[in-house]
């Protein structure tokens, strides 16, 4: 998920009932305390004992999982509820399972006593109740205020990331108008179309998706160096792509603003400061369950480029964002040489 993906699934504050992984967490959780009520009340003898874990097992894995998969069912019907509701299904749920389990334990019992007539054992029953109810509060807490902190961590990864993402607006606003300026007195139609570039690409910037489809970030990746290749021309400006169109996954979701800023990077750092210009190579991979992307340019003379600051400053923001969206697993690698800088990272398909 990413940061700021909310399960759908989920019950109010509960956790989504409805996988089988969930299931079988809670029958595992349920056979431990299974094993801690019946060590505690631990008969004399160890085949008494081992008879008491199991009727223990069978009890509770038939109260905690149906309750499971009725709460499941009751998302279904029901959808979404605030905390107490759900706090007050979930408790009167578990209590209506324990109660017909004590039931049919206590009718179970009396049958094979032979001769006894059926009994009622309010105790037995009352008793259970009070420990079913007991752990269902407990468990609830636990769920609410794991729910609390995970709605917290999407919040605060949610607004990091936006944070990061805005960072660049300013920078890329300030080359753009400059690039229009500079048209309007040259040529007013490719003016135009560099002002119709612009609008699709901050269409984009402003968007508030997490997420775009890969052609998407290609379209304004190729409207940017469109209009950066009017303001230094073909002689300075020379772009080769390196991809595949027949295997490359287009419709691949990926964070907004990943490619497009990358090439400004290069332009603005590595070829900008040249007065013969360069190369900027952009290759983009599709390697089985993930996208590797590269961006390459030319290394300008020493004492040509006077922004290495801002240049380590997108490189981190570019790193950080990665890890907001993917963890570790997205590796960001920089390497530089003589007289090639290259950028990659693989990005995850999800």
């Amino acid at each position: 998920m990413s940061v700021t993906e909310i399960d759908t699934q989920r019950l109010g504050f509960l956790p989504n009932l409805c996988s089988f992984k969930a299931i079988l967490r809670v029958a595992i959780a349920a056979e431990v305390l299974a094993m801690v009520l019946a060590l505690a009340s631990a008969a004399d003898t160890y085949q008494a004992s081992v008879l008491k874990l199991i009727l223990t097992s069978v009890f509770v894995q038939w109260v905690v999982i149906s309750a499971t998969i009725s709460l499941c069912f009751y998302h279904k019907f029901a959808g979404p509820q605030d905390v107490l509701r759900t706090s007050v299904v979930a408790t009167g749920i578990v209590v209506f399972f324990t109660i017909c389990a004590s039931v049919l334990t206590i009718m179970t019992d009396s049958y094979q006593k032979v001769g006894e007539i059926f009994y009622w054992d309010t105790p037995f029953i009352l008793r259970n109740i009070f420990i079913s109810v007991v752990i269902t509060l407990f468990a609830l807490r636990y769920f609410y205020i794991q729910n609390e902190r995970d709605e917290h961590l999407r919040a605060d990864s949610g607004a990091k990331y936006d944070a990061l993402q805005s960072r660049m607006r300013p920078h890329f606003l300030f080359n753009s108008l400059n690039s229009i300026a500079m048209l309007v007195h040259q040529d007013a139609d490719q003016a135009e179309e560099a002002i119709l570039d612009l609008a699709d690409i901050f269409r984009t910037t402003l968007d508030k998706r997490n997420r775009i489809p890969l052609r998407e970030e290609l379209d304004v990746t190729l409207r940017y160096l469109r209009m950066e290749g009017l303001r230094l021309g073909k002689r300075r400006l020379n772009i080769v792509w390196d991809m595949d169109r027949n295997t490359l996954p287009f419709d691949m979701e990926i964070p907004p603003l990943l490619l497009q800023p990358l090439a400004e990077n290069a332009i603005y750092h590595g070829i900008q400061p040249r007065e013969e210009g360069g190369t900027l190579g952009i290759s983009l991979y599709d390697a089985g369950d993930k996208l590797d992307i590269v961006i390459t340019n030319p290394v300008p003379p020493e004492g040509t480029n006077s922004h290495q600051k801002g240049n380590h400053i997108a490189q981190e923001n570019l790193k950080n964002r990665l890890k907001l969206a993917y963890g570790n697993r997205a590796n960001l690698q920089i390497k530089r040489s003589r007289h090639q800088y290259r950028v990659s990272f693989s990005i995850p398909k999800e």
